[in-house]
C-alpha cells in the first residue's frame, strides 16, 4: 500500500493503517479508543462503548485489551514527532492497561485529566460514573509543544474577577456532552468544545492531527474547522461513511430528512462570500454603542405596567403570556431605533429584530430558573444570517423573575385585558396541560452581547422541534443556545446594580 495522504480518512484497522504513516510525522494524537465493555455480537471488529456498538459488532475482550492497547500505542509512538503529544480518553474499566502501556512504551505522562460531564447512568448499588479519564502524554517533554495563552491571556478575568487563564488550565474539565436530537449520529462522541480545547493548547494551524479510532469523525471535523490537517481510521464502514460525508460536505450535523419536510443543515466550512461581515473589534465597538443606550432603560419591570405601556403604544405583542421578552424588544425598539435598522433582514417568513453591521435578535431570560437554554431564532434563518454576514448578534437581558401568582390574579387580569383566554391557552386546557404561573415582574441584572457563529453553534447550540404556536400551527425549527457553555462568545455586557 502506498503512503497515506493527509486531510483524508480511511476505512481500515488503525494498527495496519498507521504502519503506512512515516515515523515522526504527527503533531498531535487525540483519540477515544474502545473501552473493552463486554457485549455479545456475531462479528469481532472493534468499536467504541457499548452504546456505540452497531448490530453485528463487538468490543475488544478484556483479556486481549492490554495487548491491543500496546499494539496501537506502539504505532502512535512511532509516528508522533518529538515535539508532539497525545490525549487518550478512557473509562475506568481498563484504565490500568492504558497506563501500563503508556509506561511500557516510554511515553511521558504530563497530566491525568478528568472530563466531568453532566450525568451518568443511574445506579442502585454503586456510585454513578459521570466522568472519563484523559491521559495527556508526550515523547519528549523538553520539545513538547504547548500554547498556554491560546484561549485566554494572562490577565483575562471572568465576571467575578477570577482568572480565566487559571480556571481553563485546571485538570478537571466540566464540559457537557452534546445531544443531536433528530440528526443523524453515532450514539456517543466527544463534544466539540473538548476537542477544540485540546487542539488550541497542543497544536497550531497547519499541524497534523491523528485519530486512530475516528467513530463519527469528530476529531477530524473540529481539526478542519480550526485549520489543522487531519488523518484518521475507522474500521466500521457505517461510521466511516458518516464521518466522510461530514468532512466532504462541510457539515457538523447531518439532519434527518423526509419527503415532506426536508431541511438544510448548518454549514460550517464553506460559508461563501460574506457581504458585510465585521471583525471582533467592530463587534465589540457596536456592542458598546448599543450598550450605552440600553443602559438608560428601567431596571425594574412591573408586569401590569409593562403590558399597559405596550398596549398604549400599539405594540403588537402585548397580549403574549411571556411578556418579558417582548417588553425587552419593545424597549430596544424605543431606545435603539436611531442607531439600528428595525426590523432586520428577513429570510422567508422569519425576520431578525434589527440590523447594525450584522443581524441582531433581542431576547430576555430569567436567571433564577433551572433552564439555562434560550430560544434564539429559526435555525434556517440563523444559518443564512451567519453565511451572509459571518456572524449574527444576540442582545440578551438577564434578570431575576418574580412569579408570585399562585392565586392567578395577574393571569386573570391579563386575560380580561385581552378579552378572554387565548386559543392557545384553551387548547392547552383541553389537552390537560398545566397552566404555568405567570411572571409578574423582572429585575434586570445584566444585558449581554453574544456573537453567534458556526463555532458557537457547534459548542453551545441545539435545536427545538415539534412545537406549535398559538394558532396550533407547527413552529419552524429553532436554535437553542446553552448559556452555561458560552465563554468567548460573550463579547460585552452591561450591568444594572
Amino acid at each position: 500500500m502506498k503512503e497515506l495522504e493527509f486531510n483524508k480518512i480511511y476505512n481500515m484497522d488503525c494498527i495496519e493503517g498507521m504502519k503506512h504513516i512515516p515515523s515522526n510525522t504527527i503533531d498531535l494524537v487525540i483519540t477515544d479508543p474502545p473501552f473493552a465493555i463486554e457485549f455479545k455480537a456475531k462479528k469481532s471488529n472493534y468499536n467504541r462503548t457499548q452504546s456505540r456498538v452497531l448490530e453485528g459488532y463487538n468490543e475488544i475482550s478484556q483479556e486481549k485489551y492490554y495487548e491491543f492497547t500496546l499494539e496501537w500505542m506502539k504505532e502512535a509512538y512511532r509516528v508522533l514527532k518529538e515535539s508532539g503529544s497525545m490525549y487518550v480518553f478512557s473509562g475506568w474499566n481498563n484504565l490500568k492497561d492504558i497506563l501500563t502501556a503508556i509506561d511500557e512504551l516510554g511515553f511521558i505522562t504530563i497530566n491525568h485529566i478528568i472530563w466531568k460531564y453532566q450525568f451518568g447512568v443511574v445506579t442502585k448499588r454503586k456510585f454513578v460514573s459521570s466522568h472519563y479519564h484523559c491521559l495527556y502524554v508526550c515523547k519528549n517533554n523538553e520539545n513538547r509543544k504547548f500554547f498556554p495563552y491560546s484561549r485566554y491571556d494572562k490577565e483575562s478575568k471572568g465576571e467575578r474577577g477570577k482568572s480565566l487563564h487559571y480556571e481553563d488550565k485546571e485538570d478537571v474539565w466540566v464540559i457537557k456532552r452534546e445531544y443531536w436530537n433528530g440528526d443523524q449520529k453515532t450514539p456517543t462522541k466527544l463534544p466539540a468544545e473538548l476537542i477544540k480545547k485540546i487542539l488550541m493548547y497542543s497544536s497550531e494551524e497547519g499541524n497534523i492531527i491523528l485519530d486512530p479510532f475516528l467513530g463519527s469523525g469528530q476529531v477530524a471535523v473540529i481539526s478542519k474547522m480550526l485549520n489543522r490537517q487531519y488523518i484518521g481510521f475507522e474500521i466500521v464502514k457505517e461510521y466511516y461513511e458518516f464521518a466522510k460525508e461530514r468532512l466532504e460536505k462541510g457539515l457538523y450535523r447531518i439532519k434527518e430528512t423526509n419527503k415532506t419536510n426536508e431541511t438544510q443543515p448548518l454549514l460550517l466550512f464553506d460559508k461563501g462570500k460574506t457581504r458585510y461581515g465585521e471583525n471582533d473589534l467592530t463587534f465589540l465597538k457596536t456592542a458598546k454603542q448599543i450598550g450605552k443606550r440600553l443602559k438608560r432603560i428601567p431596571k425594574l419591570w412591573n408586569g401590569r405596567k409593562s403590558i399597559l405601556e405596550m398596549k398604549k403604544a400599539n405594540f403588537p405583542h402585548w397580549k403574549q403570556m411571556e411578556w418579558i421578552g417582548f417588553y425587552f424588544q419593545f424597549l430596544c425598539e424605543k431606545y435603539l431605533s436611531k442607531i439600528m435598522k428595525i426590523p432586520g433582514p428577513k429570510y422567508g417568513r422569519v425576520e431578525f429584530d434589527s440590523f447594525k453591521n450584522i443581524p441582531w435578535d433581542f431576547k430576555a431570560h430569567a436567571m433564577n430558573t433551572s433552564s439555562h437554554q434560550i430560544i434564539v431564532n429559526d435555525s434556517e434563518a440563523t444559518a443564512k444570517g451567519i453565511k451572509n454576514y459571518g456572524k449574527v448578534g444576540l442582545i440578551l437581558a438577564l434578570g431575576k423573575v418574580l412569579y408570585n401568582d399562585e392565586d392567578r390574579i395577574f393571569q386573570k387580569w391579563h386575560e380580561a385585558l385581552k378579552g378572554g383566554k387565548s386559543k392557545y391557552e384553551i387548547e392547552r386546557i383541553k389537552r390537560g396541560a398545566w397552566s404555568r404561573l405567570r411572571k409578574v415582574s423582572f429585575d434586570l441584572q445584566q444585558i449581554s452581547f453574544i456573537k453567534i457563529t458556526d463555532d458557537a453553534l457547534v459548542k453551545c447550540g441545539s435545536f427545538q422541534r415539534d412545537f406549535r404556536n398559538a394558532g396550533e400551527q407547527p413552529r419552524k425549527e429553532k436554535v437553542l443556545l446553552d448559556l452555561e457553555k458560552i465563554d468567548e462568545d460573550l463579547v460585552y455586557f452591561v450591568e444594572f446594580l
